[in-house]
């Protein structure tokens, strides 16, 4: 675990009073008798001040160390641009926990190559992080929200059943749709199609990612901007088609 940056600061300071003081007593004990009263006092001084010099020295590498693992952590775990989980991270919460039971969520933004083009990537940009936001502030601490690539989502319900599941997806997809994006001056409004699947106890994750992904593209195949469960929807394909 990253330590807090007050805890390193701490632990500086103690360090540096450890070695002044043991300094301290090295010089005491060496010093000729008769030199006490007036080597030890400057000695003690000297390498208090050393030692200082020495915690200020120690906790400003160890904090420069501690920022790049914090960075290097975030870049690992959070997405740059929508500052949710990544897919690596992902991969790596589920390997953490085989076989938990839920319903993950495959979420697309509706025509979002014509986004880009009409309004340019900036845009574009603006859009994902806008609907990852959303996506963030609408589930559980216990939830996955992880941008999984390009305008593409996943969200894994942790021990949530069928229904609720269900009724999950379709109060994200109706949040999205009634949270316009403001752009100079205009509303730009977003829609979402959903695609769930269903884990359970021994699932591996590729194979409820495919469901979910089968059902994302019935979703859009049947006009977009709506949820399609693979548990509700016998006619959704094994696999994504194309």
């Amino acid at each position: 675990m990253i330590r807090r940056r007050q805890d390193i600061w701490r632990h500086a300071i103690a360090t540096a009073v450890v070695v002044a003081s043991a300094v301290a007593v090295f010089v005491m004990i060496l010093a000729p008798r008769s030199d006490w009263a007036t080597d030890i006092p400057s000695s003690v001084v000297f390498a208090t001040a050393m030692s200082l010099a020495f915690a200020v020295f120690n906790g400003r590498q160890i904090l420069r160390n501690h920022d790049l693992a914090v960075e290097l952590t975030r870049m690992l775990e959070r997405d740059r641009l929508t500052d949710v989980a990544t897919r690596e991270y992902f991969y790596r919460r589920m390997a953490e926990t085989p076989g938990a039971h839920g319903v993950l969520l495959m979420i697309d933004i509706d025509h979002f190559k014509a986004i880009n083009d009409g309004f340019g990537h900036v845009t574009g940009d603006r859009v994902i992080h806008h609907v990852a936001q959303i996506l963030r502030r609408n589930c559980r601490p216990e939830d996955i929200v992880c941008r999984f690539g390009g305008e593409e989502f996943v969200v894994f319900l942790r021990g949530v059943g069928a229904e609720s599941g269900f009724a999950a997806a379709e109060r994200l997809r109706r949040v999205i749709a009634a949270s316009p994006l403001t752009h100079e001056d205009m509303e730009l409004r977003v829609s979402v199609s959903v695609g769930g699947s269903l884990t359970n106890r021994g699932d591996a994750v590729d194979s409820a990612i495919n469901a979910a992904d089968a059902a994302l593209y019935k979703a859009k195949e049947l006009g977009r901007n709506r949820s399609v469960m693979s548990w509700l929807s016998p006619e959704v394909p094994a696999r994504r088609a194309g």
